[in-house]
């Protein structure tokens, strides 16, 4: 199997404790967030509306879609809130020198 490749994103101290970032890699949406000083890689679409995180909140360790309210663990992507029924992708992290690198992966 092979390494999985990172591509950095930010600079740790630009996500704000309790926020979130989007961003997009190789053409996936990403979301950053922070949370306990703790960093997490999902997926920025709900999987219930397909509507982006861009201007949805974060509460604790939930993502809240500003569309219908479905939410997600930042943790895994697991659903935690209804409409959502699905999870949603998250992705492997990494802090490198400052530098928040995420792992996507391979094209399909």
């Amino acid at each position: 199997m092979a390494e999985p490749c990172f591509t950095a994103v930010a600079a740790a101290e630009d996500i704000k404790e309790k926020n979130f970032s989007t961003f997009e890699i190789n053409g996936i949406g990403i979301v950053i967030c922070r949370f306990r000083d703790e960093y997490f890689a999902i997926e920025n679409q709900c999987s219930h509306a397909m509507e982006a995180f861009d201007n949805g909140r974060m509460r604790g360790y939930r993502i809240i879609c500003p569309l219908h309210g479905g939410s997600f663990d930042i943790r895994d992507g697991s659903c935690t809130g209804a409409p959502a029924k699905k999870p949603i992708r998250s992705f492997p992290l990494r802090i490198v020198d400052g530098k928040i690198e995420v792992a996507l992966p391979p094209e399909e």
